[in-house]
């Protein structure tokens, strides 16, 4: 029980070069997804916005589902506690195997795209039908610095204040190398964007000025990555106050997959319409598609692209 090897006679599950990537994924969806957090938050036994996801309560909630489903006794009421090491070990990254991963997709009842972006699969939500958006920027763009990555799964969460500004933007990144020596990840500053924190995969070593680009920050990785090893990356982006915003629109230059996009809106201030929209430019021109779109059960909007390439893609508003 306390084991965790991986099931070698099943394809699905993250390899261990995966699994650091995959374990910052579902990190994320557990404090992000409200239908997620709200299943493990209120078997926590601490609380505040530091406390980050409980591994306890965690394994709770995975015994709960173990105890329905019968593959585990439900007289075995130590099962939270000899769950609670497999936990952390998945959560950590270090040991992530399919029979785990099977245990939080089933306990949490994720939904087919995000289970999908867990196993490393390639999803496409029939009740959506978005097709991977490629080459729609109608010039090629200039990048401050090359780029020796590519991105397998991204999750952008961008917050919108009171005052209708961006107040902070989270972004959880899978990134695999596409070269030996990889040892840096460059992401550039968007407009009013006044730092970037890392929180966990790198650190901020350098930032590059251009005449023609907002400023590009190189966030060295912990150790350099060889052609097809993967690191993952959180980073929390902070504004500086400015005028009210009317979009968010995610560039992906190189093949970006498994990208993830929600816009949250303080409850105060919701916006009077909203769409989502396809345009042929990083920054200013023209809609190529748009619809409208309703918010969820908060003020927010989400999408999920199973790729986005030589284009740009997000959301659009009116206030």
């Amino acid at each position: 029980m306390s084991g965790d090897r991986p099931v070698r006679s099943r394809p699905a599950g993250p390899s261990p070069t995966h699994a650091g990537a995959t374990a910052a994924v579902l990190r994320q969806l557990l404090l992000q997804r409200v239908e997620y957090r709200d299943r493990w938050t209120p078997l926590a036994r601490r609380s505040g916005p530091t406390a980050g996801v409980s591994q306890a309560a965690v394994a709770e909630v995975i015994a709960l589902h173990l105890w329905e489903t019968g593959e585990r006794p439900d007289t075995d009421r130590a099962l939270p506690r000899a769950l609670k090491d497999r936990v952390q070990r998945a959560l950590n990254g270090e040991v992530l195997s399919p029979q785990t991963l099977d245990w939080f997709i089933g306990a949490f009842r994720m939904t087919p795209a995000d289970s999908a972006v867990l196993r490393g699969e390639r999803f496409q939500d029939p009740a959506r039908r978005d097709p991977p958006l490629i080459n729609t920027l109608r010039d090629e763009q200039r990048l401050p610095l090359r780029q020796r990555h590519r991105t397998v799964s991204v999750f952008e969460r961008r917050s919108i204040g009171l005052g209708g500004y961006p107040v902070r933007h989270r972004t959880t990144q899978a990134i695999i190398a596409c070269e030996d020596g990889v040892d840096s990840f460059p992401h550039r500053l968007c407009p009013g964007a006044s730092e970037v924190a890392v929180q966990r995969g790198g650190r901020v070593t350098a930032r590059h000025e251009r005449d023609w680009s907002t400023p590009v920050l190189e966030i060295t990785l912990p150790r350099p990555l060889r052609q097809g090893q993967v690191a993952s990356l959180e980073y929390d982006v902070r504004f500086d106050p400015g005028d009210p915003a009317v979009e968010y629109r995610r560039v992906a230059h190189a093949r970006a997959e498994n990208v993830d996009i929600v816009v949250e809106f303080d409850p105060g201030r919701p916006p009077r319409k909203l769409w989502w929209a396809v345009w042929d430019d990083h920054s200013g021109g023209r809609v190529l598609f748009e619809e409208p779109v309703d918010f969820d059960d908060t003020t927010a909007v989400h999408r999920f692209l199973p790729s986005l390439e030589n284009a740009a893609a997000g959301f659009r508003w009116t206030w």
